[in-house]
């Protein structure tokens, strides 16, 4: 049994949820979209894969004729979702996630979030089997400029004063967040550097003097969360 990583982009990665894997004895093999790597033409073609996590990435849903493979993505996604096969979703993969669920992903209206914001749990989180203990409000690291709907049929999990809709749950074993919990230091830094048209956008008013300022006071409380998360889900979907 093992996981199969969604990439997008070199730069974003597992980074924390492949620590708890490799803690948990669950290998981890990642499929780089972005170089040309194909998809299995269907859920029976996984062999050894038990679980798929969808990686982050600057490209838009709606950019399939700009990033061809995004079709064919979305394709298996929508077979992987409605066959209930568990998924995690991170920024772009859950846009991704809302998207291949006949949702509707678009850009935000105002600024970008970009940074260290707090997202609110919906009363409904409150019996989430992931979430369900968690504080009501809590800090995370974002980075997306689009938006999504929640899909119909699915549970809305979280939201923030700039963009309402952050997470949900699709079935039992299905997660998509618009935030990321799994990132450390290096991320970040990394993030400032091949991102930085982001934050020369007129849609920003991110400060990344004040992103690293602020990175040591959430990390470590981040990075619990993320583990803390990661390791129900890896329960829920039969790995751990």
């Amino acid at each position: 049994m093992s996981v199969l990583a969604l990439q997008h982009v070199d730069v974003e990665r597992l980074s924390l949820l492949e620590e708890v894997l490799a803690q948990k004895g669950v290998p981890a093999r990642y499929l780089a979209l972005h170089k040309g790597e194909p998809l299995p033409r269907s859920l029976g073609d996984l062999e050894d894969v038990s679980a798929i996590v969808v990686l982050g990435g600057p490209m838009g849903v709606y950019e399939a004729e700009k990033y061809p493979w995004l079709a064919d993505e979305l394709r298996f996604l929508r077979e992987a979702l409605h066959a209930g096969f568990p998924v995690y979703g991170l920024c772009l993969g859950a846009q991704l996630m809302a998207a291949a669920l006949d949702a509707r992903v678009y850009p935000g209206e105002g600024k970008q979030e970009i940074g260290w914001f707090p997202v609110d749990l919906t009363p409904e989180a409150k019996e989430d089997p992931l979430l369900g203990d968690e504080a009501a409000s809590f800090p995370v690291f974002q980075w997306h400029g689009d938006t999504f709907d929640i899909p119909d049929g699915a549970v809305h999990l979280a939201s923030s004063a700039r963009y309402p809709n952050q997470a949900f749950r699709w079935g039992a074993r299905a997660y998509a967040f618009q935030f990321h919990l799994e990132i450390g230091m290096e991320d970040i830094s990394t993030w400032l550097d091949a991102f930085e048209g982001d934050m020369k956008s007129p849609r920003s008013d991110a400060d990344p003097e004040a992103i690293l300022g602020e990175a040591p006071l959430h990390m470590e409380t981040l990075n619990r969360r993320a583990a803390r998360w990661f390791e129900r889900w890896l329960v829920l979907s039969g790995l751990a």
